[in-house]
């Protein structure tokens, strides 16, 4: 099994765990996305799925909201399908996982000059995100999303750094968050694989 196939492997268990209706759409965009995993010794524990929009200039948001405006390819758009980690991870060590993956994120969005990230959250995950510190702008109504009332959202990836590099002023978390991101790193593969000291 590749790197990528066990990501989406652990989508697909998440999704069941949480009781997601996602039908085909886990898998519907292998070819335009980019993976993220995150790994606590040996096993994978989170990960991230990264749309790119395709000829028409839309993205797996426009299936539930197709009134929003289709996005230029060349002008930095891309979605953010799945960020999830196990539930027994979730918030474990200040909430390493998902801090690395929106690290990834922060770092891939950088590299490919990517500014802007749409994604769809519930209400309870827009407040959660909104208090780490990511400054999601609603961009349409509520609508059922996989099973789940959701938003769609967008977030700009320079007032995600600066949210946090104002958290990193007063609070020694967001410090070794905004460390990590910045820490020099190789290339960025597709998978990222982060192991546990």
């Amino acid at each position: 099994m590749t790197e990528a196939e066990a990501v989406i492997c652990l989508f697909e268990e998440i999704a069941a765990d949480e009781g997601w209706q996602p039908g085909d759409q886990i898998r519907a965009h292998a070819t335009r996305s980019v993976y993220f995993g995150v790994w606590v010794r040996e096993l994978l524990v989170g990960g991230l799925q990264l749309i790119t929009p395709d000829e028409a200039g839309e993205v797996p948001t426009h299936l539930v909201w197709p009134e929003l405006p289709v996005v230029d390819r060349a002008s930095g758009v891309l979605h953010a399908a799945i960020l999830a980690v196990l539930a027994e991870y979730r918030g474990k060590d200040n909430g390493a996982a998902f801090w690395q993956l929106g690290s990834a994120l922060w770092r891939y969005c950088v590299e490919q000059n990517i500014k802007t990230i749409w994604l769809e959250a519930t209400p309870k995950m827009l407040r959660a995100y909104r208090l780490l510190g990511w400054p999601l702008v609603v961009i349409g109504e509520l609508r059922e999303h996989w099973g789940e009332p959701c938003y769609p959202c967008s977030l700009s990836v320079r007032e995600v750094a600066g949210s946090l590099a104002e958290r990193a002023l007063i609070s020694t978390t967001y410090r070794g968050i905004l460390d990590y991101m910045l820490a020099p790193v190789p290339k960025q593969p597709k998978i990222t694989n982060i192991n546990d000291g």
